[in-house]
């Protein structure tokens, strides 16, 4: 590896709890929030320190129908602006599902947003598992 990076994992369901886990196998830095209910999650009580993350991770999708930030194994409700509050200009978020409400606060934070659901990659091999359930 060539350099641990910092890694902000918040919220999401068990994937993003196992993401957060792989990330420090591989000897990166990882702050979990909104994961607390996650088996052996040690979480960040805020997201006091996201702004020095080289990389914030948002879940798939990234945010619930409330517009809050989609976090299943959180006790609390957590929301976007919240969250993003937290951020600095520039910095690289990286979410799935980003819907148009969460790209404008993005932008209106100067955040770099990247949408990872969006890459053909992911998509074809989510096919995958979606077809199967289907059938």
């Amino acid at each position: 590896m060539l350099r641990a990076k910092n890694f902000w994992v918040a919220g999401g369901d068990p994937r993003q709890a196992a993401l957060a886990a792989l990330l420090a196998d591989d000897g990166h830095c990882v702050h979990p929030f909104a994961l607390e209910q996650g088996e052996g999650i040690q979480c960040e009580p805020s997201m006091a320190g996201a702004d020095r993350a080289d990389c914030v991770v948002l879940p798939l999708p990234a945010a619930g129908a409330d517009g809050a930030l989609n976090a299943p194994l959180s006790a609390q409700r957590h929301m976007l602006p919240e969250v993003l509050d937290a951020l600095r200009p520039g910095q690289l978020v990286c979410a799935g599902m980003v819907g148009e409400a969460l790209d404008r606060m993005a932008a209106e934070r100067g955040l770099i947003l990247r949408d990872y659901f969006a890459r053909e990659e992911l998509a074809v091999l989510n096919a995958i598992p979606v077809a199967l359930a289907v059938w």
